[in-house]
């Protein structure tokens, strides 16, 4: 397991998640959309559909954990996931874009059947390919080094979207006479491209498919108890305090995406800027997860992390306190938003360390149950995000198209950068607090936690 990875698997870590983000953005950006102008559903059923979604999604994070932990597929515990699970999520996948059946309400329930199965399936697959991170590796560079590359897939996979992505789903939509196709079709070729990517990652880690694993090829795994996964959460401050922080900086991101519309439209006058603004942030992504790794490597992934989302609060508390012009509030959120892209890729390997801390702690190893966690502030984060630009517009008497007022100007303001600054500031203090892992703390902890099994072979 110390035997240096090869380097198309160093490399090539993060090409499922570029499959996964070019899947994944239909929904984040289209799915609202598809459901009020091209299934046509009433609006009422649209918003049960969107509450129950949210719902769903947060609870088969900690679902697909047990799931993986539990299970052990003759091709390694968690490799195998990347063979079996993307050809059955793809599949259910089309399926929240469909409009069958003859009445809205079966239309309904068959989106929401797709949306269930896709996402549990694709929450396992994912938090499966996350935790080859832990698994395959135990040495620091690498795992941020696969993270990082991981960061540079996900930017590249949104990229290839944006670009591609929206333009096909139009000219399929005009090519088909039915606009809902679009959408239907893409979710397909978008689901192959996935499928493609996860095969191609499991192809070739065939060398490592076991490493990790506790119980023999295609035996069952170790029964722990799922009172027992979810003590490992208790029990492991650094790992609270990583999901409190990452809590924040996804709420913190998707809050300015949510405002950007209403702030360039209404603060800065520029809508038609907004468009070449969101790529350029998606640009900015790449750029930081470029460089996180050697950074990360010199000043330790926590130092890295706190460091660089400073540097978000710093540039969203300019963009609240000075009244920047349209350029230079441009330029501030494009170098601001390095500070997101640099933690964005150190996660999996400090979630990595979480699981390497609550073995040494515990004796027990969860590495699947954590890694899934990845995804659980994330969709949180989406839950509670929706409710407070909801919060925000109310609070200002929003309507479309309203004359533009001081208190207009000042709520849009505070709603997309005090409230995420603010946000972010308090996940901070708490990683601070909590997240308490440095090298040398890793490496003592690792050498123990060798000692004792060790110990354990030669007594058995």
């Amino acid at each position: 397991m110390n035997k240096p990875l090869k380097k198309s698997v160093l490399n090539l870590y993060g090409l499922p998640s570029f499959g996964f983000q070019t899947l994944v953005t239909i929904e984040v950006m289209f799915f609202a959309a598809f459901l009020t102008d091209f299934a046509k559903l009433p609006l009422a059923l649209v918003s049960t559909i969107l509450l129950a979604t949210s719902l769903i999604d947060i609870l088969a994070v900690p679902t697909s954990g047990v799931i993986l932990e539990k299970s052990n597929l003759k091709w390694g515990k968690y490799r195998s996931w990347l063979l079996v699970g993307p050809p059955v999520a793809a599949m259910f996948y089309v399926l929240q874009f469909t409009q069958l059946g003859g009445s809205p309400n079966v239309s309904a329930l068959i989106i929401l059947i797709g949306f269930v199965v896709s996402h549990l399936v694709w929450n396992t697959f994912y938090a499966a390919h996350i935790s080859l991170n832990n698994a395959m590796t135990t040495d620091r560079g690498e795992r941020i080094s696969m993270a990082s590359n991981r960061g540079m897939f996900n930017a590249l996979g949104t990229l290839a979207f944006t670009f591609f992505g929206v333009k096909a789903i139009a000219a399929i939509g005009a090519g088909t006479g039915d606009p809902l196709l679009g959408y239907t079709y893409m979710a397909a070729i978008t689901g192959c491209i996935m499928i493609t990517c996860n095969w191609i990652y499991f192809g070739l880690t065939k060398d490592y498919a076991f490493n990790g694993c506790a119980a023999p090829a295609g035996k069952k795994a170790d029964k722990m108890p799922v009172g027992e996964m979810l003590k490992q959460i208790v029990v492991n401050p650094p790992l609270m305090g990583l999901m409190i922080v990452e809590l924040g900086r996804y709420l913190g991101r998707f809050i300015i995406f949510g405002m950007a519309f209403y702030y360039f439209k209404y603060v800065i006058n520029d809508l038609p800027g907004l468009a070449l603004f969101m790529t350029g942030l998606t640009v900015v992504n790449f750029f930081a997860a470029l460089v996180a790794a050697p950074i990360a490597k010199r000043l330790g992934e926590k130092n890295t992390y706190m460091i660089a989302l400073s540097l978000l609060v710093i540039g969203l508390l300019i963009v609240w306190f000075i009244p920047l012009p349209a350029t230079a509030f441009k330029i501030v959120m494009l170098l601001a938003y390095i500070g997101y892209g640099l933690p964005d890729s150190l996660g999996v390997a400090m979630y990595s360390a979480t699981v390497d801390y609550g073995e040494w702690k515990t004796g027990k190893n969860a590495r699947g149950f954590i890694m899934s966690l990845i995804s659980f502030p994330i969709k949180i984060s989406i839950f509670v995000r929706s409710m407070i630009i909801a919060a925000v517009l109310s609070s200002v008497n929003y309507v479309a198209d309203m004359a533009v007022t001081p208190e207009l100007i000042q709520g849009i303001k505070n709603g997309f950068s005090l409230y995420p600054a603010i946000v972010i500031i308090v996940g901070l203090l708490l990683m601070f607090k909590l997240y308490s892992l440095t090298p040398a703390k890793m490496a003592d902890m690792s050498k123990e936690v060798a000692d004792r099994k060790l110990s354990a072979t030669i007594e058995a």
